[in-house]
């Protein structure tokens, strides 16, 4: 396939993976947990809208011609130049959103005060870096119409920038699960679950870093090469948004994964659940038998247990 065939298939691809998968997030936390929907699925929502906006803005840009190799009598590259800025834009801050509610799940399950301001702390750091790239991306490192990071040396700098720092808060997100589940007992079952959701924001963080190759090859491509590299950046950015959106939608469908017993099932054993300071939909996560705190245990009434038993049951 051709650039153009390449772009209008990660686009149509991932509109109905993540389409799929934010329907399912949001039937979970409406109709399977209780006080469920919080500010995590609201930046959620809103990254899946400036994701369909960056598509409808791709697909009309490639309307007017962006990266046809064929001659057709309604092709305007003025306007395709104008709807493919439109749509960089779109990505730009969508990217800054769904690191947002990446930030607020893991928000909602730290269970410590230190943890807590640290993901603060990041998600004020991540706002003021998407305004600024966005800024640069649209005004200083935009050429013709459209972001160019390759079309200065100052420009050229901040794209490295740009996506070595996006990078590094990929993996921030990426990892500081593990630090924080480290103290907590895991069956077999649930380690097999939390790699596959890890997995996933890994690989959309591996976007990120073709993304940066190629951005360092632009800075000494020519004329055709250059333009084929612009087509595999924007590419690049629409399966890293499409993978971040999948990802982070993953992270709240174990309730519902649950209903596939042979891979999410679970066994129940008696007096086998803990206490957890998680709170939010995710403390239903701390009630099951696979995961707990290490540490004593405290006994439970009939009652207390029965009400755990239902928490596992929706988990």
């Amino acid at each position: 396939m051709g650039h153009r065939e390449d772009l209008l298939a990660a686009m149509v691809v991932f509109l109905i993976v993540d389409s799929v998968a934010i329907s399912a997030r949001l039937y979970v936390r409406t109709k399977m947990l209780t006080r469920g929907f919080g500010w995590d699925d609201v930046l959620l929502i809103l990254t899946y809208i400036g994701f369909i906006m960056s598509c409808a803005m791709g697909f009309t840009s490639m309307h007017f011609g962006y990266a046809a190799t064929d001659e057709q009598p309604y092709y305007d590259s003025t306007k395709a130049t104008r709807y493919l800025f439109a749509n960089q834009l779109s990505l730009y801050i969508s990217a800054g959103l769904v690191k947002l509610a990446v930030a607020m799940v893991l928000y909602r399950l730290a269970s410590t005060k230190r943890l807590r301001w640290i993901l603060i702390g990041s998600m004020v750091i991540v706002t003021i870096w998407t305004i600024v790239m966005t800024l640069f991306a649209s005004w200083p490192c935009a050429q013709s119409g459209s972001s160019n990071w390759a079309g200065s040396t100052a420009c050229t700098q901040v794209g490295y920038f740009r996506t070595i720092t996006n990078i590094f808060i990929d993996y921030f997100y990426a990892l500081l699960p593990i630090g924080m589940l480290r103290k907590v007992r895991m069956g077999t079952r649930l380690k097999v679950s939390v790699m596959f959701l890890l997995g996933l924001g890994a690989f959309a963080s591996s976007a990120t870093i073709a993304k940066l190759v190629i951005i360092v090859k632009l800075s000494t491509a020519k004329g055709e090469d250059a333009q084929g590299l612009h087509y595999d950046l924007l590419l690049w950015a629409d399966i890293e948004l499409g993978m971040a959106i999948l990802a982070a939608s993953a992270a709240a469908l174990r309730p519902l994964l649950k209903h596939v017993p042979a891979i999410f099932g679970h066994s129940q054993t008696r007096n086998s659940h803990a206490p957890s300071d998680v709170v939010g939909p995710y403390r239903s996560l701390a009630a099951t038998n696979e995961m707990g705190p290490v540490g004593k245990r405290e006994s439970k009434g009939p009652a207390e247990s029965a009400e755990a038993e239902e928490r596992v049951s929706i988990v």
